[in-house]
């Protein structure tokens, strides 16, 4: 009987540590979840709006089939955005004729956009929202015009032309030329 007894204790104590053992893995994880959880919060908050807006650039450009370097120039001119690494850059801007945001678009147009009426404060905040928004106006202008040099020039003044600004877009091929180095 003693080695039953003994064999039963050490059963009981076997089944004890592995129940404690669960249960601290148990709370380890979750632990890990929230803390990782906690650290992608933190960092979607301190990523900088110079690669917010570049992923964007990048992926809406691609997807609306935009040129990068019409994209990219569009961008320089607007808000003179200068690539990823350009810390300081602002993209919340409002100009004097009412545009907003990294992109510059004018409330209307986005409300033509999308037929419907979009707060002012979204284009003007929405680093994302904004460059869709100014990626669909470059491919429906496109469409319509079949001529970046008309879709830039129409992009900037709301007509049809080759100005400046538009010879600039059609031209710069080198868009990265602007660009604040790492």
């Amino acid at each position: 009987m003693n080695i039953r007894n003994v064999v039963l204790f050490g059963a009981s104590l076997i089944s004890c540590l592995v129940l404690f053992c669960a249960n601290k893995l148990s709370n380890d994880y979750k632990s890990l979840v929230n803390q990782k959880k906690s650290e992608n919060e933190i960092k979607g908050l301190e990523q900088p709006v110079s690669i917010e807006m570049y992923d964007n650039l990048e992926k809406y450009s691609d997807e609306y089939d935009i040129p990068k370097y019409i994209a990219y120039n569009i961008a320089y001119l607007e808000t003179t955005y200068q690539g990823p690494f350009d810390w300081d850059y602002k993209h919340n801007r409002t100009s004097s004729a009412g545009a907003v945001g990294p992109m510059q678009i004018m409330p209307t147009t986005a409300n033509g956009i999308y037929k419907k009426k979009i707060p002012t404060s979204k284009l003007k905040n929405d680093v994302e929202f904004n460059v869709i928004t100014s990626m669909k106006l470059l491919s429906k202008l496109h469409d319509k015009y079949e001529n970046w040099g008309l879709v830039c020039g129409y992009y900037n003044t709301g007509r049809p032309i080759i100005n400046q600004y538009a010879e600039f877009c059609i031209s710069n091929t080198d868009y990265y030329k602007n660009w604040v180095s790492y």
